[in-house]
């Protein structure tokens, strides 16, 4: 059923359905794309294909964590599935299995079991970050793909910006300032309500940067891309290739960075769209511009998220102390 139909529902049945429709997009769409990837992981796993068997026991949740375990699946596939099973109680006006002690204990227990017997279960694999060094051994087409990915680029490196974020650029979002554009992001993955947020992007003053400066990238595609998106996928071969005047997608994103890495030197098979903004954080850092910039820059909502990027602080503490 599509939000808000529901006219031809009896009037309380329309309230209730209407409750349920409002409640439900307290959860964003990939959010949901999560959860109904892993209820129906859970449903297989019961052979059944309804909700009858709600309320689940936190017994049968504890085995069916066992279960995943077993199979293969990280600690952070065990988080997201007992949160999905929540989450239908949740909705469902039910008890949270996960509430019980007797779940808490066990997945306690199970995480602690994976970290002595399968470490590799436990070990989350980060991409690597991507920073202005990798962009300039680039090689970006000749034409108007070339300036939109090497745009794209500079602009989710120089920013921090999310892939997603990129995707939904549109050009009333950004404001020239003295130092370079200020970019408006109205919606985000911490931000589903359509809070205000703005980020920065400034002008190379120096060195080599200063052929690789965002913002003339940027600016240099604003003036051939037609219509209010930025970032846009293309119609069209060869001489009639053109701005299809639609948004690109994050996963074609992901794609593009992928691609263009792939004409340099290095390793790539560690980098993916987040290494954009992995590379943004870590460079500032690196740089020593201060961590509190940093993390209003990358709109982290944890001092302690900013910090995962502080990889050479410790060391720079330490420098000289032996």
């Amino acid at each position: 059923m599509k939000d808000f139909d529901i006219l031809h529902q009896a009037p309380s049945k329309k309230l209730e359905l209407n409750r349920k429709l409002i409640q439900a997009r307290s959860l964003s769409d990939s959010s949901w794309r999560v959860l109904r990837s892993q209820w129906n992981k859970f449903q297989q796993w019961t052979s059944s294909s309804n909700d009858s068997m709600l309320p689940i026991s936190p017994k049968m949740l504890c085995d069916y964590m066992t279960y995943l375990a077993e199979s293969g699946i990280k600690t952070t596939g065990l988080d997201s599935a007992r949160w999905a099973i929540d989450q239908i109680h949740r909705f469902n006006e039910l008890e949270r299995p996960s509430n019980s002690e007797q779940v808490r204990l066990h997945l306690k227990g199970l995480k602690r079991l994976m970290v002595e017997q399968r470490p590799e279960q436990v070990r989350i694999n980060r991409k690597q970050p991507i920073t202005i060094e990798h962009i300039r051994r680039m090689h970006f087409q000749e034409g108007i793909i070339g300036i939109r990915d090497k745009a794209l680029l500079l602009t989710g490196f120089a920013t921090g910006m999310r892939r997603s974020e990129l995707a939904a650029l549109k050009k009333d979002d950004i404001l020239a300032t003295e130092f370079g554009y200020r970019i408006t992001i109205w919606k985000s993955k911490t931000n589903q309500e359509g809070l205000e947020e703005k980020v920065d992007l400034l002008k190379a003053n120096r060195g080599k940067n200063l052929d690789w400066c965002p913002v003339k990238a940027l600016e240099e595609l604003l003036d051939l891309a037609p219509g209010d998106a930025v970032f846009q996928s293309m119609n069209g071969k060869g001489v009639s290739l053109r701005f299809s005047g639609k948004h690109l997608s994050g996963y074609s994103i992901a794609c593009i960075v992928k691609k263009v890495s792939n004409s340099t030197d290095s390793d790539t098979r560690q980098f993916a769209g987040h290494s954009l903004r992995a590379g943004c954080a870590t460079y500032l850092l690196d740089n020593e511009v201060s961590p509190a910039a940093v993390q209003k820059q990358m709109r982290h909502k944890s001092f302690d998220t900013t910090q995962q990027y502080n990889r050479g602080e410790t060391a720079r503490a330490l420098r000289g102390a032996y």
